[in-house]
């Protein structure tokens, strides 16, 4: 199942990076969050890196792909996430869309080491206030392993903007609240930019 899921992932990040005839946009990009205590803001819990792709068609549908890297504050664990989706986003009016997506992935980490297939599904609501700027309203993650034995019923729930600075360019900044197995484990910030091509 592990190498299952490793080659489902693969081929969706690809498949997220190859710009087709038919396609309206493609877009790589980077993430950088700040993970805090969940009671105590002030003390960091963790740093996550993520480089992440995407491919987007006339028609709504979406594939994408990415990878992130995270490094526990205060100590000498690390932890890695690979992830491949498929998506949908559907524009109600001029300024109001929903997107909502169903993907799998492989987290590892060492100390103690592991490994495991995960799923995620995503939904999430944007804005058009103008032009340049969107708020990105709210946006949900369910994400759990296969094996519930792996301990990762991880959902999280976030709100925030994203700014575009040209036509083809977008930084975002947005603030989150993560659970894990049903108790708060940390809020998070993130800075983003986004480029299309």
């Amino acid at each position: 199942m592990e190498h299952f899921a490793i080659v489902l992932s693969v081929a969706a990040a690809t498949a997220g990076m190859i710009r087709c005839a038919v396609a309206e946009s493609s877009t790589i990009g980077m993430t950088i969050t700040s993970d805090r205590e969940p009671d105590d803001f002030r003390d960091p819990k963790n740093t996550k890196y993520e480089l992440n792709g995407g491919h987007t068609f006339d028609s709504g549908l979406i594939f994408g792909g990415s990878f992130q890297f995270s490094d526990t504050a205060f100590g000498n664990r690390s932890s890695q996430n690979f992830e491949g989706t498929t998506g949908y986003r559907l524009p109600l009016d001029r300024v109001f869309s929903v997107t909502g997506s169903v993907g799998i992935g492989e987290h590892w980490r060492e100390t103690p080491g592991a490994a495991f297939p995960y799923y995620v599904l995503r939904i999430g609501a944007g804005l058009d206030l103008t032009d340049h700027f969107t708020w990105d309203v709210v946006s949900y993650r369910y994400r759990n392993a296969f094996d519930s034995g792996d301990n990762y019923n991880t959902p999280q729930i976030a709100t925030g903007f994203t700014y575009k600075l040209d036509i083809d360019t977008a930084i975002s900044a947005k603030i989150m609240r993560n659970w894990k197995d049903g108790d708060p484990s940390s809020t998070g910030v993130s800075l983003g930019l986004k480029r299309k091509f």
